[in-house]
């Protein structure tokens, strides 16, 4: 029955019907986000799908609902169900960029910094996409809210934890360049190396995919 319901649910998401989204999102949000918690791992994926259709096509209307919906969403990848990460895996990507930047880093700081693998693993990589659409300038006033977790991330004992910690400071270089140097005075020597080596690496890749950026680099 529920899973009829979530099918139901996610056809008229793909339908422009505003009145019935004025009038009834909120409430369809907090039962998606209590069905994630249902006892059939099928159900818990389909609410995942429905979570992302609906990011998808009304992305404006989750302002006030952000970080419930992250947390929700980040929760799910301690799934014991592949299935069932794999939809918060695809869920928070979309997440990452429907919301706006600044307000789904303010949500993503904390839980980076006090949370525990996987869902530490799972917020990192929802920063590193929503740092990937933010302005130079935006960027910069957090990033005495970013770098700490990251950084704390880079010392992590589990390795994809640390792995995507680079990644993300990779991305925060991508965007204000050797403006981040300074932020990271903390890191040891190999640590720097392996990130100068991952900025070069990235710089590559992107001068081969647009040969005519000239990005200078100092290691």
């Amino acid at each position: 029955e529920r899973k009829g319901a979530l099918c139901e649910l996610l056809k008229i998401t793909r339908e422009d019907n505003l009145a019935v989204w004025e009038e009834h999102f909120k409430t369809i949000l907090l039962l998606l986000l209590e069905t994630l918690g249902d006892k059939d791992h099928a159900i818990r994926a389909l609410a995942l799908r429905v979570l992302r259709e609906i990011l998808r096509n009304q992305p404006a209307r989750f302002k006030n609902y952000a970080e419930l919906t992250i947390m929700k969403t980040l929760e799910a990848h301690k799934d014991s169900h592949k299935e069932v990460v794999r939809a918060a895996e695809e869920a928070a990507s979309t997440l990452a960029g429907s919301i706006h930047p600044e307000q789904c880093i303010k949500v993503l700081c904390p839980i980076i910094q006090t949370a525990d693998y996987p869902i530490n693993l799972a917020a990192i990589k929802m920063q590193t996409k929503v740092i990937e659409r933010i302005s130079k300038e935006s960027l910069h006033q957090i990033l005495p809210d970013i770098i700490p977790g990251l950084l704390q991330g880079y010392d992590n004992t589990e390795s994809s934890v640390r792995k995507a910690s680079v990644f993300c400071l990779v991305a925060v270089y991508s965007v204000i360049g050797e403006e981040l140097k300074p932020y990271l005075a903390q890191l040891t020597g190999s640590k720097m190396k392996l990130l100068n080596l991952y900025i070069k690496r990235a710089q590559t890749t992107n001068s081969n995919s647009s040969s005519s950026s000239d990005v200078s680099t100092h290691s």
